[in-house]
């Protein structure tokens, strides 16, 4: 198609402008006949001259008859510059220079001059001059350039008279009606017409409806019309009482709108405001033009943690839709709900509770806070696992309810966690997705350093308090730690450290510890506000009676240094200071004590948020079943953000396949946002073991690069900690071990020396276990009347010592006996274990089998166990392999149900059979008989097949074709596991 007539073609689609589709199809015939006369189109004049009242199309016009010359070569280019009567006579000849350069640069097109008669105004001095220079590049630029005027009738006229030369160089003069009455009525039958075909859409009662809030509209604008005694017109509905606001005039000088922009931090969401409510402003012009409109939806999805302001935002977010016409409720038109409230407690409970708060916030902003709490399964995992059928109702209805196109009057908002909605999103009704799309969300990212302090300045100037520089500082540092825990509160952290400091405030106020009524200092929002500068003091106090942790205590303090100097200079201490670290050494060497040290020196050093230490062992990282080690093991990360968490005995996940699952997950939440230099994790364990972990998972090296290494006791250091501990019972004289002989220290020496290259020892514990052995020696001796202290002997000492020895010299050479071997590691199971289905032959004296005894079958190993069936299904498992997989479970299912049938018949008929009184004749007897004899044929049949399943189940677990130990399903062909992923066929088993 040529774009002559794709242009025309445009034209001839818009709705009125008559006049000017004539004048288009005119200037075409008399092209086709200049064509034909082979005539020259250079001196003919194509300058047009627009006339009409605003918003009647001008500028529009003014693009498709530039398209339109340039398409039929009456100008070589389309290129459309436009500009104004003003800004012409502002920027003289040399700014309309400037224009005529750039379409020539561009192959020519056309200058599109609106409100031309500005240029003959008294009040712009160069307007003359420019009007002169216009009028001889018209005639200059014949063919090249195209001069297009625009203006209202009335004063064009006086343009056109200002100078005789104007009208003849633009002949074309095109008069743009204006928008008929029917127009705005057209408008607002469209937007009624919208909720056509929804439930309970009224038609004519819409309408009036409709009617009515035009009128209202209207009395409040004349009521404001009057207060400024303006004229007023009781019988005109304007534009905006028929069509509601410009979206464009509602937002210039709107209080709320102001409100939103000044909000502390919120950029995306500003920004996603703003596209929206550009959205709405287009919609409107495009309806104007009676075009499509684009689609678009007011129900949102608020995510972001809490304190970000999302329910602020809601607020001023439903007082602009009212503002701009969209929600026909302007006052109290804002309804919080939260999850419970649309949960019933009968089966359609939930489906009415929904539909009648639906109904109730009609022409309103309902707001469903923490909106996950709807996600209708219990699982973190499997979709449909442990359903809530009223909260699926919950979301099934909200689903049919809201459709979530223009004309809905009525705005729903999520609110909730990211992570949380989104697994919501994952589990229920996929239509809630096409409803709220998480891609268009209004995302609150968490407040910055810096926008937190602003929100405190401002709430300290709402409170009537103010704070010295130094406690702005403190704050700064108070919640930068508070960053650490879960569920920061953003602006809530400063509410809470707000009120923790009016508190301190009023007390130290009240001990007249300060002078100051209204200003909050450092001591008010953090007591122990300074410990950063006493960390290394700290240090060393902390570690004190410690044995053995010199180098240890000097790897702290140089961390300290470094978080001390980089602060000082402007810079984050973190991205230097380890946060993962390895704990290695022989038991008793105190890497449990150090750990539970670890949390007071981060926390002085201003890195974590608290000074607790988690404490945990390798067993609470695992469970005993598949897929929930993992989730298990980030619960327990989640548990120590902000704080240390300590595994001991780490080294026991390097084995087995829940145990490697767990560090598989570790590795990959260290590197994660969530817990990234966000928490202390400590790794402890035995030197070859810790090597061996390592070794074991290639990830966990670049992650705990830091180590810290525990050695044995020396006999001096053990010397000292059995002093320390006997001197904490006072009623106890150990003057024999504080001040020993020199002989008997050197035995004491020499022992300890001897326990520590046996097997077992456990250097601290094991001087525990040894201090508490002399005491209770002590304690076992005589008390003499009126003694009031016991007394520790050299003999006593030497005896225990001795006693210790022996013992673990005995151990040490007693030998393993031979214990049966198990597996290095339990097979995968996807659920609690079961015993495969099998019947059990009577024992006992040998019995003849006439045909009427039947064989011992046990009912509770024939039927399977809800587990043993039920594995989930696997990733991959095509629709027609399970849904096939699910018929032979049926079928495989009612086959034991039917052999559970047989043998509870032919029990009860022996029973009854034995019973002589119930039996009238010998007829009825062998007829008995006969029926008894027949089931149990069909009871050996069964102990056979049985015996084959059995024996084809064995099988199949020796191969171990399916790693997960699922229950294998007998088909056509073979066997399939329960998950469906693995079949063997009858001929590979030799069946």
């Amino acid at each position: 198609m040529p774009s002559w007539r794709r242009t025309l073609d445009t034209l001839i689609n818009m709705i009125r402008l008559e006049n000017v589709k004539d004048s288009f199809l005119t200037i075409k015939a008399k092209m086709n006949i200049i064509i034909q006369q082979e005539a020259s189109l250079s001196d003919e004049q194509f300058g047009a001259a627009l006339l009409g009242n605003p918003g009647t199309g001008k500028t529009t016009v003014a693009r498709l008859y530039t398209q339109f010359l340039g398409s039929v070569k009456v100008i070589p280019g389309s290129f459309f510059s436009k500009t104004s009567g003003s800004k012409l006579a502002n920027t003289s000849i040399a700014g309309c220079q400037k224009h005529l350069n750039k379409i020539k640069s561009n192959g020519g097109g056309a200058l599109f001059i609106d409100k031309a008669y500005q240029l003959t105004s008294g009040n712009n001095a160069g307007g003359s001059s420019v009007l002169d220079f216009l009028l001889a590049e018209v005639e200059n630029l014949t063919s090249k350039i195209i001069f297009i005027l625009a203006g209202y009738n009335k004063n064009m006229e006086s343009f056109f008279f200002h100078n005789p030369g104007i009208p003849s160089r633009f002949l074309i003069k095109l008069q743009i009606e204006d928008r008929p009455d029917r127009l705005y009525i057209h408008i607002i039958i469209q937007r009624v017409g919208r909720g056509r075909g929804r439930e309970g859409f009224g038609n004519a009662h819409n309408m009036h409806n409709a009617f009515a809030r035009i009128t209202e509209h209207q009395a409040k604008q004349l009521q404001r019309e009057q207060r400024l005694k303006k004229p007023t017109d009781d019988l005109l509905l304007t534009k905006k009482d028929l069509l509601s606001p410009d979206p464009r005039t509602v937002l210039k000088k709107n209080t709320t709108w102001d409100k939103l922009q000044a909000l502390t931090g919120l950029r995306q969401v500003k920004q996603s405001v703003q596209a929206l409510f550009n959205t709405v402003s287009f919609n409107y012009q495009r309806e104007l033009e009676e075009k499509p409109m684009v689609e678009f939806s007011l129900n949102k999805v608020f995510i972001g943690n809490p304190g970000t302001g999302k329910t602020t935002v809601a607020k001023l977010y439903r007082k602009l839709l009212a503002e701009m016409g969209y929600l026909s409720n302007g006052e109290d038109n804002f309804i919080v709900k939260n999850p419970s409230d649309f949960i019933g407690n009968v089966i359609g409970g939930s489906e009415a509770a929904t539909k009648g708060i639906l109904a109730s916030t009609l022409s309103k902003v309902l707001v469903i806070n923490k909106a996950y709490m709807l996600r209708g399964t219990s699982s973190s995992s499997n979709r449909g696992t442990n359903p809530d059928i009223y909260k699926t109702a919950v979301i099934d209805t909200l689903v049919a309810e809201v459709q979530s196109v223009p004309g809905d009057d009525r705005c729903v908002l999520l609110l909730g966690y990211r992570d949380a909605m989104e697994r919501m999103f994952q589990t229920v009704n996929e239509g809630l997705s096409r409803r709220f799309p998480l891609s268009a969300a209004f995302d609150f990212e968490n407040f910055t350093d810096d926008d937190l302090q602003d929100i405190l300045n401002l709430k300290l100037k709402q409170l009537g308090f103010s704070a010295t520089a130094e406690a702005r500082s403190v704050v700064r540092q108070c919640l930068s730690r508070a960053r650490n825990r879960p569920n920061f509160g953003n602006a809530g952290e400063v509410d809470i450290l707000l009120d923790k400091a009016k508190l301190r405030h009023q007390q130290r106020l009240s001990a007249r510890k300060t002078r100051n009524i209204d200003i909050l200092e450092p001591p008010d929002f953090d007591p122990d506000f300074d410990r950063e500068h006493n960390a290394g003091a700290n240090c060393r106090k902390l570690f004190h009676g410690v044995v053995g942790c010199e180098q240890l205590v000097a790897q702290l303090e140089g961390y300290q240094n470094v978080a001390r100097n980089m602060k000082r200079l402007g810079l984050d201490s973190r991205e230097k200071i380890p946060f993962n670290f390895l704990f290695r050494g022989p038991p008793g060497s105190g890497k449990t004590s150090t750990a539970r040290r670890m949390g007071q020196v981060f926390y002085d050093m201003g890195i974590l948020g608290a000074p607790e230490v988690v404490e945990c062992s390798s067993s609470d990282l695992v469970t005993q079943y598949v897929g929930q080690t993992g989730p298990k093991t980030k619960r327990l990360l989640e548990k120590g953000l902000g704080r240390v968490l300590f595994i001991d005995e780490a080294y026991r996940l390097a084995d087995g396949t829940f145990g490697k699952e767990a560090m598989d997950q570790l590795v990959d939440c260290l590197t994660k946002e969530k817990f990234f230099k966000r928490l202390i994790v400590i790794l402890a364990g035995y030197d070859e073991d810790i090597n061996h972990l390592m070794a074991s998972n290639p990830g966990l090296t670049s992650r705990f690069s830091e180590t810290a290494t525990f050695k044995n006791l020396s006999p001096s250091q053990c010397w000292v900690l059995l002093r320390d501990s006997l001197g904490q019972v006072h009623q106890v004289d150990h003057a024999v071990v504080r001040q020993p002989d020199g002989q008997f220290h050197a035995r004491i020496l020499a022992s300890f020396e001897h326990l520590s290259t046996l097997p077992g020892w456990g250097n601290s514990q094991d001087m525990k276990t040894i201090s508490d052995t002399i005491i209770r020696r002590v304690f076992s001796c005589p008390l003499d009347e009126g003694q009031t202290q016991m007394v520790i002997t050299e003999e006593i000492v030497s005896a225990v010592l001795q006693s210790t020895i022996q013992e673990r010299q005995l151990r040490a050479t007693a030998t393993v006996p031979n214990l049966p071997t198990f597996p290095a590691a339990m097979p995968a199971m996807a659920g609690p274990p079961h015993t495969a289905p099998s019947f059990t032959a009577a024992s006992g004296a040998k019995q003849q089998d006439n045909g009427s005894t039947p064989p011992d079958i046990d009912l509770d190993a024939a039927t399977p166990t809800e587990a043993d069936l039920n594995g989930s299904r696997d990733p991959g498992v095509s629709n027609e392999v399970w849904d096939q997989l699910q018929a032979d479970r049926k079928q495989h299912d009612a086959q034991i149900e039917h052999d559970a049938e047989i043998i509870n018949e032919e029990k009860a008929l022996r029973k009854k059979l034995d019973n002589n009184s119930e039996m009238p004749d010998d007829d009825e007897r062998r007829q008995y008989e006969e029926l008894i004899r027949s089931l149990v044929r069909q009871m050996v049949e069964i102990k056979e097949r049985k015996k084959k399943d059995e024996e084809a189940q064995r099988k199949l677990r020796e191969m171990g074709v399916c790693p997960m130990g699922y229950r294998w399903i007998p088909q056509a062909t073979g066997y399939r596991c329960a998950g469906g992923s693995h079949s063997v066929s009858s001929a590979q088993l030799g069946l």
